[in-house]
């Protein structure tokens, strides 16, 4: 029974990751990886540096996201920081109301007898 939850719990993140990666950026742009993950992490969703880099990297494929090279003047390792692209602005609301409409299915759901 565990085993099934981790699995579907797997696929139900991967499902709303995209919208709190919106989300993190709309709240604290610009952000890098290490920070966006600790943005996850505040908010009780931790995922790993192997999931989250090949989904900045989707994200900034399909236009929702931009980024660009941080490079420190005085020391230190240069950084992508990333932002929410006007696109990524657009689409926002959108995976904003099916999450809220998904939701209130589900509590309607639970309600009924």
């Amino acid at each position: 029974m565990e085993e099934d939850y981790k699995k579907w719990l797997t696929q139900f993140r991967k499902g709303y990751v995209e919208l709190y990666t919106l989300l993190s950026l709309k709240k604290n742009s610009p952000l890098h990886g290490l920070a966006i993950l600790r943005f996850f992490e505040e908010h009780n969703l931790s995922i790993n540096e192997g999931t989250l880099y090949p989904l900045l990297n989707r994200m900034e494929t399909n236009g929702w996201l931009s980024s660009s090279w941080n490079v420190p003047k005085i020391s230190g390792h240069p950084k992508r920081e990333y932002t929410i692209s006007k696109k990524g602005e657009e689409i926002l609301p959108l995976l904003l109301l099916a999450y809220e409409e998904h939701h209130k299915s589900i509590n309607q759901i639970m309600k009924e007898k």
